[in-house]
């Protein structure tokens, strides 16, 4: 055989090998990536509407989980979605109504589930306000991560705050587990729960737990569900692992669901006063020309009209009392007219900020010792000043100037 014969056919025998390659990846990939996606949303879709009860969503719409995490059920049909939200409406009889709109299966940043028409309730941390331009920093639309192998949870995660969403497959009615979760959450009367070594300590307001044990103390945000509370990460302290606690309404404990079951039991602490107990003449705060405000009982066993607070304003500020401290709040609110002429608000100072947002709460703590002292903390705000506006409510191009800068951190000392 010539050598150009023998070229020729080793020519052949690589097209062949390599045509034999070729052929070994299509099989590999016989559907296009397009494909590939439609089923796999269109699988996704077929799990969604699979279940009967719908999912239980443990949602968590801030990027830092800053507020907590909140309890709904979702039930999907082939193009709707039908929303049960533990702060939604409720009817005459105190069952859940739930909020139903449209939903898609969407491939964006990967396979999606996009909550797409407008829905009160799963559009609630979303939805932009004038005080809040950025909404609460919540998502309706949601990255598909897994789908577990027995279909019983999918886990997902915001498209906007990243965090992690996992939805579980619900074994009671849609509205059981919603009123079941309001139960739990009405049922909290206290803030610390103690056993042994073991603390977890809960701030009801924004749902952060803090575990301690010994000198060890580890935080994250938490979600109260039908049984108790879940929390948003798995703490580890030592050789124990927490992610889970059962409550008990009738006895006011929590169950940790490790292998030693502790049994945390609620206290009161230290420090704390009943309703009527905190009413009385204190001094807005400790400085020397610290003047003698007046706190009234509204006898509604919940709110306090706080007289004189700023000596240099007529009007007054409302108090709400706090059971779970045995203290009282204080918030930014209206407190009347300066001078025939301008707004006077009570507002909320922090780095290079002010805020006049009613949610915002000034927490107070009381001292075990006598003069009963109240230490009011404001969590990103360290300060309350009277200021004054020239609109009502108020903006940032009404604002006039402050009347008083209380002095930090805002305390209240009783009047022996």
């Amino acid at each position: 055989m010539n050598k150009n014969k023998i070229s020729y056919l080793l020519l052949m025998m690589s097209v062949l090998l390599m045509s034999s390659c070729l052929k070994n990846q299509d099989d590999v990939f016989e559907k296009s990536a397009s494909i590939r996606s439609m089923e796999y949303l269109d699988n996704a879709r077929k799990v969604l509407t699979s279940a009967e009860n719908g999912w239980v969503m443990n949602y968590y719409p801030d990027n830092l989980q800053g507020i907590g995490g909140f309890s709904y059920v979702l039930k999907f049909t082939d193009s709707q979605v039908s929303a049960y939200f533990v702060n939604g409406d409720y009817d005459s009889s105190s069952q859940p109504i739930a909020e139903t709109s449209t939903y898609s299966m969407t491939n964006e940043d990967g396979p999606c589930i996009s909550f797409d028409t407008y829905n009160k309730y799963l559009h609630y941390y979303a939805t932009p306000s004038a005080g809040e331009y950025e909404a609460k920093g919540g998502d309706f639309i949601f990255i598909i991560m897994n789908i577990s192998e027995d279909k019983n949870t999918i886990t997902l995660k915001g498209n906007r705050s990243g965090n992690e969403i996992v939805l579980y497959r619900n074994q009671t009615t849609p509205a059981q587990y919603i009123t079941e979760c309001k139960k739990v959450i009405d049922g909290q009367l206290y803030e610390t729960f103690v056993k042994d070594d073991v603390t977890m300590e809960l701030d009801l307001e924004t749902q952060q737990a803090s575990i301690t044990i010994g000198e060890e103390t580890k935080s994250t945000a938490y979600v109260l569900t039908n049984k108790g509370l879940k929390l948003y990460k798995t703490i580890t302290i030592g050789q124990r692992t927490f992610d889970s606690f059962t409550y008990d309404a009738s006895k006011n404990t929590y169950t940790t669901d490790d292998s030693e079951a502790s049994v945390l039991v609620g206290k009161l602490p230290d420090g704390w006063r009943s309703y009527e107990d905190l009413a009385g003449k204190y001094y807005v705060g400790t400085a020397e020309n610290a003047h003698i405000c007046t706190i009234t009982a509204n006898g509604d066993g919940s709110s306090y009209t706080i007289k004189n607070l700023d000596d240099a304003v007529e009007g007054t500020v409302t108090a709400y009392y706090k059971y779970t401290k045995g203290s009282f709040v204080i918030s930014p609110q209206s407190m009347g007219m300066f001078n025939n002429t301008y707004y006077v608000w009570l507002i909320a100072v922090g780095d290079n900020a002010m805020a006049w947002d009613p949610n915002i709460q000034f927490k107070g703590k009381n001292s075990a010792t006598t003069p009963l002292t109240i230490t009011f903390a404001g969590g990103e705000y360290n300060e309350l000043w009277t200021y004054a506006f020239t609109d009502n409510p108020p903006t940032g191009d009404g604002r006039a100037g402050y009347l008083t800068q209380f002095e930090s951190p805002f305390t209240l000392v009783r009047v022996e």
